[in-house]
């Protein structure tokens, strides 16, 4: 039975360390979650900054954190991210500039599979009936912080595809030996949706530097939903100019 399993890592395509695997390789399911969201506007400057030719900028950028139950990775698990619209030629999506995780396995196969920008991070929630309060601290910093008050029944927004750009440098340091731009369908089932206000605050550590790289025109929306949620496998969409 050992042998067996031995021989399925080494024959199947399995993440490293090769005959010991830390995550699957398929599509990623998650049900019984909850995601709070705030949607804004990015400045003409700050889409400038995120993202890499040739993807072309959209209009709208959201940040969101999920709790998610039922995963691949365990009964249950924080995830977040920082999105901006883009598109490219007949591709229209979000383009993901930081994702953060407190799952070791997720965090390798978001950056391993799809390109995510994944990090390890620890996260705060609490939800008092229509108020919302959550953040993401890194190296004892609050990166980024979410206040949303709950008004009213609220619309999932179909963002497209999820957009990444795919990066592994090159073991001399010199280039990168992986350089490509990444697509993948997300499926979402809405059970429950609320909307109203939101507030994001930005902040900064020595590897996130989120107050620097971020400036939003406006705030649009603050949204809370529970949702199953299935991240597909992907296709490369683009070589980026870097």
């Amino acid at each position: 039975m050992i042998s067996q399993v031995v021989t399925n890592a080494m024959t199947d395509p399995v993440s490293m360390p090769h005959q010991m695997p830390l995550h699957p390789i398929k599509s990623l399911k998650y049900t019984d979650s909850e995601m709070i969201q705030v949607v804004f506007t990015p400045t003409a400057a700050c889409m400038e900054r995120i993202l890499p030719k040739p993807l072309q900028p959209g209009l709208l950028g959201g940040a969101y954190l999920a709790k998610f139950r039922n995963t691949p990775f365990g009964d249950e698990m924080y995830e977040a991210a920082i999105v901006v619209q883009c598109t490219y030629k007949e591709h229209f999506g979000v383009y993901t500039l930081v994702m953060y995780t407190d799952n070791d396995p997720s965090c390798a196969s978001h950056r391993e599979v799809w390109g995510y920008p994944a990090k390890m991070a620890e996260f705060k929630w609490e939800h008092d009936d229509n108020e919302i309060e959550a953040s993401i601290h890194r190296g004892g910093e609050t990166v980024l912080d979410f206040e949303i008050e709950l008004t009213g029944p609220g619309d999932w927004i179909d963002t497209g595809d999820s957009i990444n750009l795919k990066l592994i440098p090159s073991v001399d340091g010199k280039g990168y030996d992986v350089k490509q731009i990444t697509a993948a369908k997300l499926d979402a089932t809405i059970h429950e949706g609320q909307g109203g206000e939101g507030k994001l605050t930005f902040g900064n550590s020595p590897w996130d530097p989120l107050d620097k790289i971020m400036e939003l025109e406006n705030i649009i929306a603050g949204m809370y939903f529970k949702l199953d949620l299935t991240a597909n496998l992907g296709r490369v969409i683009a070589e980026p100019e870097l």
